[in-house]
């Protein structure tokens, strides 16, 4: 993943520009530290790991004080290491030497006055909206950075995939999946989407699906050209065709056609309209 964009390293020339008037926007937390700072080397880690989940609220200003003394001189620091919290261009709080995590999300809400933690719903909103104006190359940057710095956001995750996938970007696809660990890869969402792009790959190149139906017409009891077909309609997205030629074909061939349509129910997720109406009539079928 890439370096969190809010986290930043500053010297004395941009501390008004970063600190003083980046304050006015969001709330600014500068960290004094030094190389030879054992504390520090405690702190800081922890600050970049609460604080970069934050982008839209928090940025995190890193100053060297032994390569930044004026700054450290005007702000009377005498150990180190100090945090500042700088809002609306004052100092708003500060602390000195090694807190807990606890106390350090404590020590940002109050900054805040606000509760850290929250749902992202503004920006999944906006993510949809743009999802429906079908805008997925700029969506696909967004959600990229969003990522960056909330790499256990699997919805955010899935969004982008979804993204890369209708811009048929694969190899994008396989790199980002080759980056994600092996927690993320287990969730349902994931593996969803993992499925689903077997299934339009291997079904982006070869016949068109007017040749197989009318190949289908020629052979009906081809219960193998019927799957090659249900995926190729499922691949341009027509679930309705899909499903239904399935469910059509099922007394010929009972095993195969509950397993194919169980797949893609598994792939479209439980709360999908087409997933709802054919598992109906699916266990209709079957126990009639």
């Amino acid at each position: 993943m890439n370096k969190a964009t809010n986290i930043i390293d500053v010297d004395e020339l941009q501390f008004n520009e970063k600190v003083i008037e980046g304050s006015k926007e969001k709330l600014i937390i500068v960290d004094f530290w030094a190389p030879w700072c054992g504390p520090c080397k405690q702190l800081t880690p922890v600050l970049e790991k609460i604080i970069k989940k934050y982008p839209e609220k928090i940025n995190l200003i890193k100053i060297n004080i032994d390569e930044n003394q004026q700054i450290a001189s005007q702000l009377r620091i005498q150990s180190i290491p100090a945090v500042f919290a700088f809002k609306d261009k004052q100092i708003v709080n500060a602390f000195q030497g090694v807190l807990p995590e606890k106390q350090i999300i404590d020590f940002l809400e109050k900054c805040l006055g606000s509760k850290l933690n929250e749902d992202f719903e503004d920006f999944y909103d906006q993510i949809n909206k743009k999802m429906s104006e079908k805008d997925f190359e700029n969506i696909k940057d967004v959600l990229l950075e969003f990522i960056s710095n909330q790499p256990e956001e699997v919805k955010a995750i899935s969004l982008y995939l979804e993204c890369l996938i209708e811009l048929k970007q694969f190899d994008e696809l396989e790199t980002f999946l080759e980056s994600l660990e092996e927690e993320t890869l287990k969730k349902n969402e994931i593996k969803q989407i993992i499925k689903k792009t077997e299934i339009l790959k291997k079904n982006i190149s070869g016949p068109d699906i007017e040749s197989l139906l009318i190949k289908l017409e020629e052979k009906p009891d081809d219960i193998n050209l019927v799957l090659e077909i249900a995926d190729k309609y499922f691949s341009m997205q027509d679930y309705e065709n899909s499903m239904s030629l399935l469910l059509k074909f099922y007394p010929k061939n009972k095993e195969k056609i509950k397993k194919k349509m169980l797949e893609f129910f598994e792939v479209l997720g439980n709360s999908n309209e087409h997933t709802i109406n054919y598992r109906k009539k699916l266990s209709q079928i079957m126990f009639s």
